[in-house]
Protein backbone atom coordinates (compact mmCIF):
# COMPACT_ATOMS: atom_id res chain seq x y z
CA UNK A 1 0.00 0.00 0.00
CA UNK A 2 1.37 3.21 -1.11
CA UNK A 3 1.74 6.24 1.55
CA UNK A 4 1.15 9.63 0.57
CA UNK A 5 4.30 11.21 1.15
CA UNK A 6 4.73 14.47 3.00
CA UNK A 7 7.33 16.97 1.52
CA UNK A 8 8.52 19.88 3.95
CA UNK A 9 8.69 23.17 2.27
CA UNK A 10 10.40 26.81 3.25
CA UNK A 11 8.82 29.92 2.91
CA UNK A 12 10.79 31.07 -0.04
CA UNK A 13 8.96 27.45 -1.80
CA UNK A 14 5.85 28.86 -1.89
CA UNK A 15 4.39 30.65 -4.51
CA UNK A 16 3.95 33.11 -3.90
CA UNK A 17 6.61 33.53 -1.74
CA UNK A 18 6.97 34.31 1.70
CA UNK A 19 8.97 36.64 3.50
CA UNK A 20 9.70 35.00 6.76
CA UNK A 21 11.94 32.44 8.01
CA UNK A 22 9.83 31.11 11.08
CA UNK A 23 7.87 28.48 9.53
CA UNK A 24 7.70 25.05 7.30
CA UNK A 25 5.12 24.04 5.50
CA UNK A 26 4.38 20.26 5.22
CA UNK A 27 2.66 20.01 1.53
CA UNK A 28 1.29 16.63 -0.46
CA UNK A 29 0.97 16.17 -3.87
CA UNK A 30 -2.36 15.96 -5.56
CA UNK A 31 -1.18 12.75 -7.60
CA UNK A 32 -0.41 11.02 -4.69
CA UNK A 33 -4.15 11.57 -3.36
CA UNK A 34 -5.55 10.81 -6.13
CA UNK A 35 -3.98 7.58 -6.91
CA UNK A 36 -5.02 6.57 -3.09
CA UNK A 37 -8.91 7.90 -3.70
CA UNK A 38 -8.57 5.83 -6.62
CA UNK A 39 -7.97 2.77 -4.44
CA UNK A 40 -10.62 3.43 -2.40
CA UNK A 41 -13.22 3.87 -4.77
CA UNK A 42 -12.12 0.91 -6.26
CA UNK A 43 -12.67 -0.72 -2.86
CA UNK A 44 -15.57 0.76 -2.74
CA UNK A 45 -17.11 -0.64 -5.74
CA UNK A 46 -16.11 -4.11 -4.77
CA UNK A 47 -17.92 -3.36 -1.43
CA UNK A 48 -21.29 -1.90 -3.13
CA UNK A 49 -20.81 -5.52 -4.91
CA UNK A 50 -21.27 -7.19 -1.48
CA UNK A 51 -24.11 -5.67 -0.37
CA UNK A 52 -25.59 -6.39 -3.31
CA UNK A 53 -24.96 -10.00 -3.08
CA UNK A 54 -26.32 -10.33 0.43
CA UNK A 55 -29.58 -9.12 -1.32
CA UNK A 56 -29.57 -11.72 -3.81
CA UNK A 57 -28.45 -14.34 -1.13
CA UNK A 58 -31.71 -12.51 1.30
CA UNK A 59 -33.90 -13.29 -1.78
CA UNK A 60 -32.86 -16.80 -2.12
CA UNK A 61 -34.02 -17.54 1.29
CA UNK A 62 -36.97 -15.62 1.80
CA UNK A 63 -38.05 -17.42 -1.57
CA UNK A 64 -36.44 -21.21 -1.66
CA UNK A 65 -39.72 -23.06 -2.15
CA UNK A 66 -40.39 -20.63 -5.04
CA UNK A 67 -36.85 -20.99 -6.35
CA UNK A 68 -36.80 -24.67 -6.17
CA UNK A 69 -39.69 -25.46 -7.84
CA UNK A 70 -38.81 -23.21 -10.64
CA UNK A 71 -35.12 -24.62 -10.56
CA UNK A 72 -33.70 -21.58 -10.62
CA UNK A 73 -31.73 -21.63 -7.22
CA UNK A 74 -28.71 -22.46 -8.67
CA UNK A 75 -28.82 -18.92 -10.43
CA UNK A 76 -29.12 -17.02 -7.15
CA UNK A 77 -26.38 -18.91 -5.69
CA UNK A 78 -23.88 -18.67 -8.97
CA UNK A 79 -25.16 -14.85 -8.73
CA UNK A 80 -24.66 -14.28 -4.84
CA UNK A 81 -20.63 -16.33 -5.33
CA UNK A 82 -19.60 -14.06 -8.56
CA UNK A 83 -20.44 -10.94 -6.44
CA UNK A 84 -18.18 -12.03 -3.32
CA UNK A 85 -15.41 -12.09 -5.49
CA UNK A 86 -13.26 -8.85 -4.01
CA UNK A 87 -9.70 -9.15 -5.55
CA UNK A 88 -9.23 -5.38 -5.09
CA UNK A 89 -10.23 -5.54 -1.37
CA UNK A 90 -7.65 -8.90 -0.80
CA UNK A 91 -5.11 -6.98 -2.34
CA UNK A 92 -5.60 -4.35 0.05
CA UNK A 93 -6.53 -6.26 3.36
CA UNK A 94 -3.21 -8.68 2.28
CA UNK A 95 -1.21 -5.45 2.04
CA UNK A 96 -2.03 -4.15 5.70
CA UNK A 97 -1.02 -8.06 7.14
CA UNK A 98 2.51 -7.57 4.95
CA UNK A 99 2.85 -3.96 6.18
CA UNK A 100 2.32 -5.31 9.65
CA UNK A 101 4.79 -7.83 8.69
CA UNK A 102 7.43 -5.01 7.63
CA UNK A 103 7.18 -3.40 11.09
CA UNK A 104 8.16 -7.08 12.62
CA UNK A 105 10.98 -7.60 10.33
CA UNK A 106 12.33 -3.62 11.46
CA UNK A 107 11.98 -4.33 14.57
CA UNK A 108 14.08 -7.11 14.76
CA UNK A 109 16.44 -5.32 12.74
CA UNK A 110 17.13 -3.01 14.94
CA UNK A 111 17.03 -5.48 17.67
CA UNK A 112 20.37 -7.26 15.70
CA UNK A 113 21.86 -3.81 14.68
CA UNK A 114 21.68 -2.98 18.65
CA UNK A 115 23.35 -6.71 19.58
CA UNK A 116 26.10 -6.36 16.88
CA UNK A 117 26.87 -2.83 18.81
CA UNK A 118 26.90 -4.56 21.60
CA UNK A 119 29.46 -7.19 20.03
CA UNK A 120 27.53 -10.06 21.20
CA UNK A 121 28.06 -13.39 19.61
CA UNK A 122 26.30 -13.74 16.55
CA UNK A 123 25.56 -17.51 18.02
CA UNK A 124 23.95 -16.45 20.80
CA UNK A 125 19.93 -17.20 21.49
CA UNK A 126 18.50 -14.13 21.30
CA UNK A 127 20.63 -13.17 18.73
CA UNK A 128 19.66 -16.33 16.66
CA UNK A 129 15.91 -15.72 17.33
CA UNK A 130 15.89 -12.09 16.28
CA UNK A 131 17.55 -13.36 12.98
CA UNK A 132 15.00 -16.04 12.46
CA UNK A 133 11.67 -13.56 13.26
CA UNK A 134 13.48 -11.16 10.49
CA UNK A 135 13.86 -14.10 8.32
CA UNK A 136 10.48 -15.35 8.63
CA UNK A 137 8.44 -12.11 8.85
CA UNK A 138 10.24 -10.61 5.47
CA UNK A 139 9.87 -14.21 3.54
CA UNK A 140 5.76 -14.35 4.80
CA UNK A 141 5.42 -10.37 3.94
CA UNK A 142 6.76 -11.49 0.43
CA UNK A 143 4.56 -14.22 0.15
CA UNK A 144 1.45 -12.15 1.47
CA UNK A 145 2.51 -9.48 -1.65
CA UNK A 146 2.83 -12.30 -3.78
CA UNK A 147 -0.37 -14.38 -3.48
CA UNK A 148 -2.29 -11.29 -4.57
CA UNK A 149 -0.08 -10.75 -7.54
CA UNK A 150 -1.41 -13.98 -9.20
Amino acid sequence: MQQVKIYTASPSDLSPPVQSESFCVDMVLASDYAELEEKFMALAAENAGLKAAKEIIRHLNVNREEANFCGIDDCYIDDAVAAMITPVTDAFLAEVRAIELDSLAGVAETMLIKFSNQQCSSDMHEVVGWKMILQQAANRAAQLRKGVAQ
